[in-house]
């Protein structure tokens, strides 16, 4: 099992996971998600048990207390103070193996590693327990996040990590 940066040949598997884990938001599509890849290519992963991708994460810089709306294209020069964890889906077949608490902790030792002072994220489908649990906790708004917001399916918050 491994971690690494997502490449070009991963997209048809992430894409598959992302539609079998998102079931309350319609999933957004290819060219939606490799901007953000291609906004920051270091730091959006995958974790592969042979040559099967088995969790993705897209992960890149953004403004602490803001979240881009769903099928928000990331271009050009992003003014950032923190990171933004827009996406973390682990293949149904592989839930209940730690996945996700060991990309989630290659993320967190990242962003320490390169100063990042914080990660925010919009949890969605009743994640904010287990993002609370990770140390995440509700954090400023504003009106453009609540606008934000309203792309996402009810009960979507926005939680922060401090680093």
């Amino acid at each position: 099992m491994s971690i690494r940066p997502i490449c070009l040949t991963d997209w048809p598997a992430i894409m598959a996971i992302q539609a079998q884990c998102y079931v309350e938001l319609t999933p957004e599509s290819l060219g939606i998600m490799q901007s953000k890849w291609q906004a920051s290519p270091s730091s959006c992963l995958v974790f592969e048990r042979g040559n099967e991708v088995l969790a993705y994460t897209l992960v890149h810089p953004w403004q602490r207390g803001d979240a881009p709306s769903l099928e928000t294209k990331i271009s050009g020069q992003i003014k950032a103070n923190c990171w933004y964890l827009h996406d973390m889906a682990i293949s149904p077949n592989a839930q209940g193996m730690g996945i996700g608490k060991q990309l989630f902790t290659y993320v967190v030792n990242q962003a320490k590693a390169l100063a990042v002072k914080g990660i925010g994220l919009v949890a969605v489908q009743g994640a904010q327990t287990y993002w609370q649990q990770q140390g995440f906790k509700a954090d400023i708004t504003s009106a453009k996040l609540t606008l934000s917001l309203d792309s996402y399916p009810d009960g979507a918050c926005y939680l922060f990590l401090p680093l």
